[in-house]
């Protein structure tokens, strides 16, 4: 039976106290005594054409929370907040972007429940290199690494039979390939995900190159520990059973991939010269690497999996999600949930473009709210000028067999919309046709007949 639910979505308004006010109404009634929040901290801003703003989780956003946390549940003993980066992100220098220093400050001396900021990362990676551990001091989970097997209810176990062409670029293929096979399939998690009660998933509104979108149901990935078991894409183009190249693929870019994936596990030295011998070869092919406005309509590289064919990514996803609801603080699956979840999302400043990571600003100036991640996430897609049904990781929202996950018809879906209520994803007017990312364009936009011209005015940053 179909669960009657409502996704709220919020324009914000110069009021003190409106983002706090929305996520204290947002929040589930309950006696929650340890609470994680989760945002998207993915990495530094390395460019002031992808800003930081459009990055990760609004900082603001994430202080409203722990506040209303505050209010909402005065028995809480610990609120902690915390994500898996890159493996490359410089975690001082997010800190200080994205003002999380001044939350560090405002926090540290305070009375009542304790308030932690972590970087949940084990190993940190420079140039494909490994640099650190968990043992290094600054970063890691306290609470540990749990080893969660998902094997027969794994959502890869269909197309594990070709479990030799499960990737993840730049990661040891022969780790991949380990961690997922027939009836086998193992992910590690961060303790402090699974140790909680209350799991508030922060995501920010982008385009995905591998996923399409990256909302509610993505942001979940980081928490895994470990991200060489994370299948991407499988192996080749489609002609070879692939997923990993468009079968238009050049030439010269499956030859660097195939190079990249080589070189950098084996020997550092050929690995830099790689590198530098790909620039001029790039510039002579007029390849683009780099998501500008001006350089998005050209000719995009495009490799690991980022385009429309992917039909890899969505099933990693879908794991990643199960395991948060079902597994339980010691990483044994359960049939029943282990704890209780809501989604608020940062689309106060939103990323078009080659995203996640180098995302073209777009103000929006709304956040979301919804216990359910797959209706979150379609009602994000709406707003963005895309179609659900063309993106894997919605259109297949029935098949997570949950009897209150993803088990609705969009079509009679409920939404909030700032006082105004919507009977079905159709009434929800777009904000702003959101750029695709580069492998995505032109496969899963709107068409007129489903935007019925009613697009609201957006101010582009």
């Amino acid at each position: 039976m179909q669960t009657r639910r409502i996704v709220r979505v919020h324009h914000i308004r110069p009021e003190a106290g409106d983002l706090e006010s929305f996520c204290r109404e947002s929040l589930p009634a309950g006696n929650y005594r340890t609470i994680l929040i989760k945002p998207n901290w993915v990495k530094h801003q390395e460019d002031p054409a992808f800003p930081v703003s459009a990055l990760v989780t609004s900082t603001t956003l994430i202080e409203a929370v722990i506040e209303a946390c505050l209010v909402k549940y005065p028995g809480a003993e610990a609120i902690t907040v915390g994500d898996v980066p890159l493996q490359s992100c410089d975690w001082p220098a997010l800190i200080r972007q994205a003002g999380i220093d001044r939350l560090l400050e405002k926090y540290a001396n305070r009375k009542g429940p304790k308030i932690r900021f972590l970087d949940l990362r084990r190993e940190i990676f420079v140039n494909g290199q490994r640099v650190g551990d968990e043992k290094d001091a600054g970063y890691g989970d306290p609470q540990g690494y749990r080893e969660v097997l998902l094997d027969q209810n794994s959502f890869l176990e269909p197309i594990s039979d070709d479990n030799e062409k499960f990737r993840v670029a730049d990661y040891s293929p022969r780790e991949t390939v380990s961690s997922h096979r027939r009836h086998f399939h193992r992910y590690l998690i961060a303790g402090s995900a699974l140790a909680c009660d209350l799991f508030i998933n922060m995501p920010k509104m982008k385009v995905h190159q591998k996923a399409g979108v990256t909302g509610a149901l993505k942001n979940v990935v980081g928490v895994n520990g470990q991200k060489a078991y994370l299948v991407h894409y499988r192996e080749g183009r489609s002609r070879e059973q692939g997923d990993e190249f468009p079968d238009t693929i050049s030439r010269l870019v499956w030859l660097q991939s195939r190079l990249r994936q080589g070189l950098q596990t084996r020997s550092r030295f050929l690995f830099r010269l790689l590198r530098l011998g790909w620039r001029p070869l790039k510039r002579m092919a007029g390849i683009q690497t780099k998501g500008t406005r001006e350089n998005l309509g050209r000719n995009f590289y495009l490799a690991g999996g980022a385009w429309f064919g992917n039909d890899t990514i969505w099933r990693m996803v879908y794991d990643l999600n199960r395991i948060i609801r079902y597994a339980s603080s010691n990483g044994v699956m359960s049939e029943t949930p282990q704890r209780t979840y809501v989604a608020i999302m940062d689309a106060i400043i939103a990323g078009e473009g080659n995203g996640p990571l180098q995302p073209l600003p777009v103000d929006m100036g709304m956040v979301l709210a919804a216990d359910d991640p797959f209706q979150l996430d379609m009602v994000m897609a709406r707003l963005m000028g895309f179609d659900y049904r063309k993106i894997p990781t919605l259109q297949r929202h029935q098949s997570f067999a949950d009897p209150e996950w993803g088990n609705f018809n969009p079509d009679e879906l409920l939404i909030d919309n700032d006082g105004a209520e919507c009977h079905g994803l159709g009434e929800l007017p777009v904000r702003h046709h959101f750029i695709a990312p580069p492998g995505w364009t032109g496969h899963i936009e709107m068409g007129e007949a489903d935007v019925e011209r009613r697009v609201q005015p957006v101010h582009l940053l």
